[in-house]
């Protein structure tokens, strides 16, 4: 399996595990044993990569460590990233944030990050697998080139709907300026690429994608498409992941369209729909959407909001204590910082 960034209206939420294990590239299980690593472990690993720079699952593991030590800052993690793009560019142990530099923790290492990337696309302009990993490094820093290297890789396989889905998420995370608020023509574009996305795909992939088109039109002011994609999105499916995610952003966004329309009561029964899914690994690590919440608090609906927060506490694991303050200052008075959770 691999890590792929999991992206979710609004922000970044975190990642996901994607793909088969076992596969001989698969070195994300080495990365995530890098990060609990203890010194003396970390000493007997550089001596056994100093005996053997080969060695994949060592180098993983220091990778994770490092990234984990220094979250993209440190010069031992810019060395294991450069000579696994030199050496290994399509190995999993580069999926995820562990094979990204941030160049205001590091701006000359970035630059050879993103050097080092150009001079292997260069070298094999057609491997659309070194352009998905190139973009991904790139794409919370270099939004554009992220965007063109994956718009190179769809011309090299435009029957595949994951080169669209990619950059309907590069878009949609572009549409949300914490400063300035949602953008409508960005969120626009990445409805377009998650509609193509959803032309291509299979039932599966299409019910996955319901939620980002349902988000994104919203967002885009495109209120009857994003009524249709909503209510598709709460249609049954089989895969309990897709149906609990479905489920909570349909009713989502019904009910922040009900808004639009000045139904207080109807966003507020939806509100309490999101809240009553059986959830799916997203939502039980990263959390509840909470968009809804907040504008059907600024209406005084309070005692909907509670009832919502409770209801998550069912489905959030890792919430509990944020989802308990939360009830504690709505039931005062008070409206929460919902802040990393608000994705549309």
């Amino acid at each position: 399996m691999s890590y792929r960034w999991l992206f979710l209206p609004g922000v970044l939420t975190g990642l996901i595990l994607v793909g088969s294990p076992g596969s001989p590239q698969d070195l994300s299980d080495e990365v995530l044993k890098g990060f609990g690593l203890t010194a003396p472990e970390v000493a007997t690993l550089e001596r056994q990569l100093e005996a053997n720079p080969s060695d994949l699952a060592v180098r993983a593991r220091l990778l994770g460590y490092y990234w984990r030590q220094h979250r993209t800052g440190g010069a031992k993690h810019v060395e294991h990233v450069l000579w696994f793009i030199d050496n290994d560019p399509e190995s999993s142990a580069l999926d995820g944030p562990q094979g990204s530099v941030f160049p205001m923790r590091n701006p000359d290492g970035y630059l050879q990050v993103k050097e080092a990337w150009l001079r292997k696309i260069e070298r094999e302009p057609t491997n659309a697998v070194l352009l998905k990993r190139a973009a991904d490094s790139l794409s919370l820093t270099d939004r554009e080139l992220s965007a063109d290297l994956l718009t190179r890789a769809e011309a090299l396989e435009p029957a595949d709907p994951d080169w669209a889905k990619e950059l309907g998420a590069l878009r949609w995370l572009e549409a949300h300026n914490p400063f300035d608020g949602p953008d409508r023509d960005k969120a626009a574009a990445a409805l377009a690429h998650f509609e193509r996305a959803y032309e291509l795909s299979g039932d599966a992939g299409r019910a996955d994608l319901l939620p980002h088109l349902a988000m994104t039109a919203f967002v885009a002011e495109d209120f009857q498409r994003a009524q249709d994609y909503a209510e598709a999105a709460l249609e049954p499916v089989a895969e309990e992941n897709v149906r609990g995610r479905n489920i909570h952003f349909g009713n989502l966004v019904l009910g922040r369209i009900a808004l639009v329309d000045g139904d207080v009561a109807e966003a507020g029964s939806r509100l309490l729909a999101a809240g009553r899914t059986e959830g799916s690994a997203t939502l039980k690590s990263f959390g509840p959407d909470m968009a809804l919440a907040k504008a059907l608090l600024d209406q005084g609906e309070r005692q909907t909001v509670v009832r919502y927060l409770e209801l998550c506490l069912d489905f959030w694991e890792s919430g509990q204590d944020s989802l308990r303050d939360w009830i504690a200052l709505v039931e005062a008075g008070r409206t929460p910082d919902f802040s990393r959770h608000l994705r549309f």
